[in-house]
């Protein structure tokens, strides 16, 4: 298959570009999730979630105490 004979330059081009800012939003997510921040987000929703077991308020409780 020849894209040549399919597209223009210009949308060769377009399309081209679409598929770099692709590929480096996936490098991005990818260094996020693997990197130091993904790490402390990951760390501090497991503490939360530990919490939430350790507490026997229920979640309906915990919303009305806050808005009382």
């Amino acid at each position: 298959m020849n894209l040549s004979e399919m597209f223009t330059d210009d949308q060769i081009a377009i399309l081209s570009c679409l598929g770099a800012l692709t590929v480096c939003g996936l490098i991005a997510a990818v260094s996020y999730h693997l990197g130091p921040a993904g790490r402390t987000q990951r760390q501090q929703r497991r503490e939360a979630l530990q919490l939430q077991a350790k507490s026997p308020v229920s979640v309906g409780e915990r919303e009305q105490r806050r808005a009382a």
